[in-house]
């Protein structure tokens, strides 16, 4: 058991891989680690997942950041016309930042309580009411695009997303979680001395940091999943540019399925990643997520040795993306 001498990491590990178990419990933990060696960026980001994030905060993860519709409702005389789409780019660009994107703001326990009603089919949109005070930036746009005879004035907006990027959270936190975790374990030991982590504690947090930028916080350049130049990645199998049978050939020796792979051939043929900036594309990014939670949730028979870097290693070997 985790004491103010030694920090038991594996426990922390053992609740990540058991998804009945709330994240609410690992981060806990991580906040209590982050405690004791003194660790403001690690402590920060277990407030923040555990309480909430400010609005306009800067350090909010990509993956509490999701595409959305901006919807309005317009009064024409006596008639109302409500849920009318109005795309980002006709607002006012004092706003346009705010109703782009769909921001989640809640701490994890709220986050999986929604999961879980999501999945009762308890929630079947999700959205966020527009204040009064914001609704003029809205006009102008909202009269161009939906023109009339009669004097329009929009009288109520609000920004959806779909709710399964909920599931999204909780599955992305979870893996990222998971991968720094391993990464500071196989560093420092499952079973962490306090006492001697603190003798370099300088260089020490300055180790753990790293890990969370390349496994958990990926900000940077928006991926869901860490393709960096930073991964301690180390792969035997090379795949050819343009060779997608032997990234297929690769994926089905980690027990991947046939079905998910085929998903995969059509997203690398039809997405172009950033070949200068080694990164690859969102839908690519959202595929390797996707077989990291049927990791986690035991589905299949993929090896539980995998990992969300090996996977884009092999997808940018196939975009002659190779470190």
């Amino acid at each position: 058991m985790s004491s103010p001498n030694t920090f038991v990491l594996q426990e922390v590990i053992d609740e990540l891989v058991n998804i009945e178990k709330s994240l609410v419990s690992s981060l806990m933990k991580l906040k209590y680690f982050a405690m004791l060696i003194k660790n403001d960026k690690l402590l920060n980001y277990t407030n923040a997942e555990l309480d909430g994030y400010k609005h306009g905060s800067n350090e909010l993860p990509d993956y509490r950041q999701a595409p959305a519709k901006l919807l309005v409702d317009m009064q024409a005389g006596s008639h109302i016309h409500r849920n009318l789409v109005l795309p980002a780019d006709l607002v006012d660009p004092k706003l346009a930042r705010l109703v782009e994107k769909y921001y989640f703001l809640d701490g994890i326990g709220a986050i999986e309580t929604q999961i879980n009603q999501y999945k009762a089919g308890k929630i079947e949109s999700l959205g966020s009411e527009l204040q009064m005070g914001a609704l003029h930036y809205l006009q102008d746009g909202a009269q161009k695009l939906y023109k009339s005879d009669i004097r329009t004035a929009v009288v109520a907006a609000r920004v959806v997303t779909n709710p399964l990027h909920l599931v999204t959270i909780g599955d992305t936190v979870r893996a990222r979680l998971l991968a720094f975790t391993m990464e500071t374990g196989d560093k420092f030991g499952y079973d962490i001395e306090i006492i001697s982590f603190r003798k370099n504690a300088v260089e020490n947090n300055n180790i753990i940091n790293n890990y969370m930028s390349t496994e958990i916080k990926n900000t940077g350049d928006g991926n869901v999943i860490n393709t960096g130049d930073h991964s301690s990645l180390t792969s035997t199998i090379t795949i050819t540019k343009g060779d997608f049978q032997k990234l297929n050939d690769a994926l089905r020796q980690q027990g991947i399925e046939q079905g998910d792979i085929d998903e995969l051939k059509t997203i690398v043929q039809a997405e172009t990643p950033d070949t200068d900036k080694k990164v690859l594309g969102p839908n690519a990014n959202n595929w390797i997520l996707g077989i990291m939670g049927k990791v986690l949730n035991g589905v299949g028979k993929i090896s539980t040795a995998i990992t969300a870097n090996l996977i884009a290693a092999y997808i940018k070997g196939y975009y002659g993306m190779h470190s």
